[in-house]
């Protein structure tokens, strides 16, 4: 019996978690809010509010805490992995100028909110400080803990809307430089404020010791990765990698998120196999994502909500704005398209897991003053964490880079009648008699409903060494060109071009438009599936086409990939 609340609570978890999750798709809302919605009803803190027993008590919270820290493990390895040396070269010094744009101007928001609201208004005074010093603590800590951004939800909205473009892409690249900065940031500030007559050898250990243990683990892993060549080994490999990570850090006293972000950075650049390994690893990953955010969700302290008080919603609001304000300014400095100027600072306000651990150490480093900005964090924490994850989808969806497709699927393929019905049917087959059911033809659906919407385009005055450094780092092998006014004029071929890399005097006189070939293949969003599969068949050296408006063949609406093409057919034909 001494283990009957831990499987009470595992049961909960992941049926609740299902339950949660299909009423989340029938309301139109990302899985991942349901998860959350799941562990808030089953955990302590609601269930203490309305007088119900918990499914998820605090002791199973306590011995389920494993499980949330190998999950975030693993996401932070993941949201490494996107800093590949071939991206950053491809955004050089401007993703750089977009985040620290973005970071800046929250931090300088909340300090600058927080330090006015306390000094006019509250005037809390901690002992041993002034009341401007007290007020200058609170903005500048309150400030730092505001750039980290939530990577377990922004990922697992990524992954259920199959979302990929340039703002997909911009995004995650950011999601990790916001948490390696407030991690590192908030390193510097509290060790000045609280350990200032330690020395800076203990600061050099905690800011780059995490980097050092993720770093070599990464090194060893991508060795050992070489010599095996089955998918149940690389997921082995990878999950005892996030763990080990977790374990160190965990007995050396050092940061587990920057380590296991580390492991993925130098796993992603050094490990020729690192895509095998993504691969393998999104078999067997996303349980255990699950797990995190129902326990993140059982963990949200409700009570918090009527403690933040006015420091809190100036938190909300000046956070809000910063992000949304320093993310279209930073897209504009680094001269980011008009999508990542519009968007990108909406799916950004996803806070959870980085936030609540810096304000864990600030309530530990500084308990006189410490435990009011937890109590803002926490409070604040339960508001982005729900309304995160909405965010991150309405902005992916709004850029283009979600399918319709891929939305239409995410409500339930069958209600509870035809689910009824299908079981009788396939119960009938497997006994001898014909079930006689038949799905509609996915031929039938049009490209629309399929195509990716935001694209990735070159310019017509591009150089030729520019356009080779952008094809360098595509996955792609024929690029869209368009004019100044953005009306489509080709296709680049990789192909047909490469005789120009051994004329290198020829090369400097060539732009993008020398190279294009107006005799492309393309396709109208209403046609059907069926016919952009026979193109397919067809034409077997071509992985997409052009998407174009029908009665205006210079205006480009997207893209269609082999890939989504197939995907659609086989998720389908499943049903």
């Amino acid at each position: 019996m001494h283990f009957l609340h831990l499987l009470t609570a595992v049961a909960a978890l992941l049926l609740g978690a299902l339950l949660g999750g299909r009423i989340a798709s029938l309301l139109h809302i990302p899985r991942v809010t349901g998860y959350l919605l799941t562990g808030l009803l089953a955990g302590p803190s609601f269930t203490q509010l309305v007088g119900l027993p918990s499914l998820l008590t605090t002791d199973a919270l306590q011995e389920l805490a494993v499980l949330s820290k190998v999950a975030l493990a693993l996401i932070l390895l993941n949201i490494g992995g996107q800093f590949r040396t071939e991206q950053l070269r491809r955004f050089r010094h401007r993703i750089l100028l977009f985040s620290a744009s973005e970071s800046l101007g929250t931090a300088l928001l909340v300090s600058g909110g927080t330090v006015a609201v306390n000094q006019f208004y509250l005037q809390q005074v901690v002992p041993g400080l002034s009341l401007l010093g007290t007020s200058l603590a609170f903005g500048l800590l309150l400030g730092l803990v505001a750039i980290a951004t939530a990577p377990a939800a922004t990922l697992m909205v990524i992954r259920e809307y199959e979302a990929e473009g340039p703002v997909t892409g911009t995004l995650l690249t950011l999601v990790g430089l916001n948490n390696i900065l407030a991690i590192l940031s908030f390193s510097v500030a509290a060790h000045l404020m609280f350990h200032g007559d330690s020395g800076m050898g203990q600061l050099a250990i905690k800011m780059f010791g995490p980097l050092l243990v993720g770093g070599s683990l990464g090194f060893f892993l991508s060795i050992w990765g070489q010599r095996l060549e089955l998918d149940t080994e690389f997921k082995l490999l990878l999950l005892g990698g996030a763990v080990a990570t977790a374990a160190l850090c965990s007995a050396l006293g050092l940061d587990v998120l920057l380590a296991s972000m580390a492991l993925g950075i130098v796993l992603a650049n050094s490990s020729p196999r690192w895509h095998r390994m993504q691969e393998a690893l999104r078999q067997v990953d996303y349980p255990l994502y699950v797990a995190f955010f129902v326990l993140a969700g059982a963990q949200l302290h409700l009570e918090t909500l009527s403690h933040i008080g006015l420091l809190g919603v100036v938190y909300v609001v000046a956070r809000t704005l910063g992000k949304l304000g320093g993310a279209w300014f930073g897209a504009k400095l680094g001269h980011f398209g008009e999508r990542e100027r519009k968007w990108i600072g909406i799916t950004l306000l996803a806070q959870a897991g980085v936030a609540i651990g810096l304000a864990e150490q600030i309530a530990q480093l500084w308990p006189v003053g410490g435990h009011l900005i937890e109590t803002v964090v926490l409070g604040s924490v339960v508001i982005f964490e729900l309304i995160g994850p909405l965010a991150v989808r309405h902005g992916l969806v709004s850029a283009g880079e979600v399918p319709i497709l891929s939305l239409l699927q995410k409500r339930a393929p069958q209600n509870a009648i035809e689910g009824f019905h299908s079981v009788l049917s396939h119960f009938r087959s497997s006994i001898g008699l014909p079930a006689g059911h038949r799905m509609r033809d996915p031929g039938d659906i049009l490209i629309r409903h399929v195509m990716r919407q935001n694209v990735e385009t070159i310019r017509n005055d591009t150089p030729f060494n520019e356009l080779l450094r952008h094809i360098s780092h595509s996955r792609y092998d024929r690029f869209p060109v368009v004019d100044e006014s953005g009306h489509f004029l080709g296709m680049i071929n990789y192909t047909e071009i490469r005789e120009l890399l051994f004329e290198p005097a020829l090369a400097k006189l060539v732009v993008a438009s020398d190279l294009v070939s107006t005799s492309h293949l393309a396709v109208n969003p209403d046609q059907p599936l069926r016919e952009a599969l026979q193109l397919l068949q067809k034409h077997r050296d071509i992985s997409y086409f052009p998407v174009v408006d029908p009665e205006d063949q210079n205006l480009l609406l997207g893209i269609l990939r082999q890939n989504d093409v197939l995907a659609a057919f086989r998720r389908l034909d499943l049903q």
